[in-house]
């Protein structure tokens, strides 16, 4: 099984070709994105099936909603560990281009933890320039 099925399938989402290709195009990206950007970059499927698709990959943990605070709903890539639990990261916003970044490798988690409450999720975004527009 390739590794885009096999993701899908862990997800418990039945395998199409149209799934198949969204979630390949969501893979290469390397920042959060929107429906819109989704839109442009696979004009051959209808909005409506993007939208379907992007909510049953949220629904079903593969991705994750990103608020940076400009009203349009984002989407990110959900991060895991090795054992697939899915860590709470950190975003980016650059203030010249726009682009929210997923930065990966730092997880929110332990240093926003106050003591005595149980947090389920966190959001977390910092906002700059990022290296591109520097």
């Amino acid at each position: 099984m390739e590794k885009l099925e096999r993701i899908l399938v862990e997800h418990k989402i039945r395998v199409t070709s149209i799934r198949l290709m969204v979630l390949k195009h969501i893979m290469a990206q390397n920042r959060a994105f929107t429906l819109a950007d989704m839109e442009a970059s696979l004009e051959t499927v209808e909005r409506s099936t993007l939208f379907r698709t992007l909510t049953l990959f949220l629904l079903h943990g593969i991705l994750h909603e990103v608020d940076n605070g400009c009203g349009s709903k984002l989407y990110c890539l959900c991060a895991g560990n090795e054992q697939g639990v899915f860590l709470n990261h950190v975003h980016f916003t650059c203030y010249r281009c726009g682009r929210t970044y997923c930065i990966k490798d730092i997880d929110a988690m332990p240093a926003l933890t106050p003591k005595g409450f149980a947090v389920e999720e966190v959001s977390c975004v910092m906002k700059g320039i990022c290296p591109d527009c520097q």
